[in-house]
Formats: C-alpha cells, sequence, structure tokens
C-alpha cells in the first residue's frame, strides 16, 4: 500500500491515508480495499491478474464518469465529447477551441450525433499511445502536418491499433481543422492530448536517479518507435 501511495501525485503529504477535514480515527490501511486485497488476516498474497483486473476495472469507472451520462441514456451528445476533447487545452488557445465547440449545436452533419461510452472508451485508449499517434501522423500526413479524415483512421488502425467510429472522427475535424479546409491540424490536436496526460502524469524523481531514468524511458522508447518504422 505504501508502494502504491508513492506514486501518486499527492502521496507524500498523506503517507496514512488519512485526509484534513475527515474525522478518521486509524489510517485507511485498515479499510475495505486492503481486506479486498489481502483478505480480513492481510495474510492473502495479491495475485497479479487480480491487481490488473481491478485497475482496469477502475480506469472503465473513472472513464464512465468522464462520459457524462448524466441522463442515463447510454450515450452523450456531440457537444459534450467536444468540449471533453478541449478540456485540458491551452489556456492561451482554449478560447478558439471553445468557440468551434459551440459551433457544434449549429453544423447539421455532426449536432444529432451521440457517443457511446465505448466510444469513448476507445478514444480514451488513443490518448493513453499519445507517441504512438504522433508517429501516425508523422508517418501518415501529408508534408504540410495535416491528415484527410481517411487517412487519420488508417493510421490510427495500423499504428495504433485502435478503429475509432466515423462519428468521433466528424467531431474531431469540426474542432481541430483550424482552416476549415478538411484537413486536421495535427500539431494543435496532439498538442491538446498531450496536456490531458501531463496533466495525469506521475511525477519523476529529481536529480541523478531521475535523469538516468529518464534517458533509460527514452532509449526504450525509441526503441519501439524504431520497430514500428
Amino acid at each position: 500500500m505504501g508502494l502504491m501511495r508513492a506514486q501518486n501525485r499527492q502521496g507524500a503529504s498523506h503517507r496514512d491515508g488519512r485526509r484534513f477535514g475527515l474525522k478518521v480515527a486509524e489510517p485507511v490501511e485498515n479499510g475495505g480495499l486492503l481486506e479486498c486485497f489481502f483478505g480480513k488476516d492481510g495474510r492473502t498474497c495479491l495475485q497479479q491478474e487480480r491487481f490488473v483486473q481491478f485497475l482496469r476495472d477502475f480506469h472503465d469507472e473513472i472513464l464512465r464518469l468522464a462520459h457524462y451520462d448524466y441522463r442515463s441514456c447510454g450515450t452523450i451528445s456531440a457537444k459534450d465529447f467536444a468540449l471533453s476533447l478541449v478540456a485540458s487545452a491551452d489556456i492561451r488557445h482554449i478560447s478558439k477551441l471553445l468557440d468551434r465547440v459551440d459551433e457544434v449545436s449549429n453544423e447539421p452533419q455532426i449536432r444529432d450525433i451521440r457517443i457511446t461510452f465505448e466510444e469513448f472508451k476507445n478514444f480514451a485508449e488513443l490518448r493513453r499511445q499519445l507517441q504512438y499517434l504522433s508517429l501516425a501522423i508523422f508517418s501518415y500526413g501529408k508534408v504540410n502536418g495535416v491528415l484527410t479524415k481517411k487517412e487519420f483512421q488508417r493510421a490510427l488502425s495500423q499504428v495504433c491499433g485502435i478503429s475509432i467510429t466515423n462519428d468521433l472522427v466528424d467531431i474531431i475535424f469540426h474542432v481541430f481543422d483550424a482552416n476549415r479546409d478538411g484537413n486536421l491540424s495535427s500539431d494543435e490536436f496532439v498538442r491538446v492530448l498531450q496536456g490531458r496526460e501531463t496533466a495525469s502524469r506521475v511525477p519523476r524523481e529529481p536529480g541523478l536517479k531521475g535523469l538516468i531514468s529518464c534517458c533509460a524511458n527514452c532509449a526504450k522508447n525509441y526503441s519501439s518507435a524504431k520497430r514500428l518504422l
């Protein structure tokens, strides 16, 4: 439990699991999650497969909250999905992106689109593969850095192994087609996704140890990218 908390962004300030303002008599290690993982006596071994499945289920629940199906109808509107796209955009660019989101309601081709949780989940998986997404755009994009809808879908399928629906593509291109030429403004798109992933990233360790770890990760990522080219 201590190791898991150490990897959390706020782990150092909440070492015993307590939070300010909460009347808790003892650390949360004595709560239900520990019992779920290690049994009532704390002696049961936690299997890797079980823990991985727990993380997957937990991630899905977080995505369901982000999907924000407040009417419990199984889908969200095109505008709500567009808002989720730009939620972590740089403050310097957020105004123009929100203007494009507002235009969704006036576009007959996309305003009535409904996004299911599975579609939302597929796009979330795409965000987690941002490195490969950037590689896909570089590999399949034109010299001027733009992508057509068909090129975009083909790149995602072949490089990232993810297929997204035409409805998702139409909304993405509406928000990130800066000059309305039918092509994706790839730099802007990747920058917004990168901002979202950076916001939830575990902070890197400072000092020499952190530098060595960073270099090792860069070498690993570079090798993975070369295998895809």
